[in-house]
């Protein structure tokens, strides 16, 4: 198996040059693609750095929050990036947290399931009419949109930009199907839920939108964290689970390990993000994480890809230092590059 055809990147936060060089590096290396996130920057700017940096590994983002931008903001940055890569990205959407969405943004969430299901459709026709000098209108629920005696006067790449929507139960993977060219997967994701939620809600999903497998794109994603010290390693991973431990959107995934979130969010509660990871068991990382060396990880990763187009290797990048961010993401490259 080429693993490193199959493997994506994911980064946060880095400086510029930092960012050019690692974007380098993982298109030396042979990955996918390189996926940025929306956390602590925007998600668009640094893959205009990346795509000088780059010639033929894709770049997206994972992901761009959906709501707190207009689809036309969303529509030019996508059309814009598209042309500075040569045709190589990728927008992947999602919703994000309700309170994120109101009290960072103060913007309205809504119901997000038809929300972003519109806001898809909207930035869809403006992507593959700008160009073309004829009214964009769209009515909806949450965008009304006319735009008339308007026409970009750059020439797309492609006719058809990929948009990827991120989900984590069953409606919003379903979602994905009805208006998505793919689905970007959580790298909290457990396998177990993989099997039992994920690839039946797909299946379900491109069935009733009469869409075949083949055309839908499955980029799953993983807590990867690979180093010299395996202690270090499955500690690192263990502060990352517990940080989305405390999340109630993804209360069904740790259904199976509720007296360890309890504690988990106890510590919260105290501010002892020390107690936090000390929750988290041996059982919780081999489900959520990959953690250990080289062979550990080559070797589990396959079995994400036995589900998956591409798989997303993410480092732990939670309650965990910067420098060790950096050395794991220098050693995904190593361990998953040609």
């Amino acid at each position: 198996m080429d693993l490193t055809s199959r493997c994506s990147l994911g980064i946060d936060v880095a400086e510029a040059g930092e960012l050019s060089a690692l974007a380098s590096a993982a298109d030396a290396a042979g990955f996918h693609t390189l996926w940025t996130s929306e956390m602590f920057h925007d998600p668009f700017i640094p893959l205009a750095s990346a795509a000088a940096a780059t010639s033929r590994i894709g770049l997206g983002t994972s992901i761009a929050l959906a709501f707190v931008r207009s689809p036309w903001v969303t529509a030019l940055s996508t059309l814009d990036l598209d042309v500075l890569s040569s045709g190589r990205f990728t927008l992947g959407l999602g919703t994000g947290l309700k309170r994120l969405n109101e009290r960072w943004h103060g913007v309205a969430y809504g119901k997000p399931t038809p929300h972003i299901r519109e806001c898809v459709e909207v930035i869809r026709l403006i992507t593959e009419r700008a160009h073309g000098g004829e009214p964009i209108r769209y009515s909806g629920q949450y965008y009304n949109v006319d735009i008339q005696g308007w026409t970009r006067p750059v020439t797309p790449v492609r006719d058809h930009i990929p948009i990827f929507l991120a989900g984590v139960r069953e409606r919003m993977i379903r979602t994905a199907t009805q208006v998505a060219d793919g689905l970007l997967g959580h790298p909290i994701y457990p396998l177990h839920w993989i099997k039992d939620v994920v690839v039946p809600s797909i299946a379900r999903g491109l069935n009733e939108n009469g869409r075949e497998r083949d055309g839908f794109h499955v980029c799953l994603a993983v807590c990867c964290a690979i180093g010299p010290d395996v202690n270090a390693a499955r500690r690192d991973a263990a502060a990352t689970i517990a940080f989305y431990a405390t999340v109630n959107t993804y209360e069904p995934l740790f259904t199976p390990f509720q007296r360890e979130v309890n504690v988990i969010r106890e510590a919260l509660l105290r501010d002892d993000q020390s107690a936090m990871a000390d929750a988290v068991t041996d059982e919780m990382i081999d489900a959520f994480a990959i953690a250990g060396t080289v062979d550990d990880a080559r070797r589990k990763i396959e079995a994400y890809l036995e589900f998956a187009d591409t798989v997303c290797l993410t480092p732990p990048d939670q309650m965990v230092p910067r420098d060790s961010v950096r050395a794991y993401r220098q050693s995904l490259i190593e361990a998953f590059g040609r």
